[in-house]
């Protein structure tokens, strides 16, 4: 092998190696910005989640105690049996004399 052929060999060698660095950083930049959305999206959708959670908490709450929620359910609400006027009077009893 001339000197010639050593160095376009090394020359050929060299540029492989930057086409690799080159490639292997634009590889790495797509994978870092695919796992940034990927992880944005995941974050999102615990977010949704949570929010979910939330308004089927509320709805349930609804459900549950009516649209006054917790303080107000001992309160009269549309449609309860008014009572029958309050306790009756006792009879007077009868005495013996």
């Amino acid at each position: 092998m001339t000197p010639a052929e050593a160095i376009e060999v090394a020359e050929l060698a060299a540029a492989e190696t930057r086409y690799r660095n080159q490639l292997a950083r634009e590889m790495a930049e797509a994978e870092y910005e695919r796992g940034q959305a990927d992880g944005y999206l995941r974050a999102i959708a615990d977010v949704k989640a949570v929010q979910h959670g939330l308004v089927l908490d509320a709805q349930l709450e609804t459900l549950r105690y009516g649209p006054g929620g917790r303080a107000h359910f001992a309160d009269p609400q549309p449609g309860d049996f008014p009572g029958r006027g309050g306790y009756p009077e006792p009879e007077p009893e009868l005495e013996v004399g």
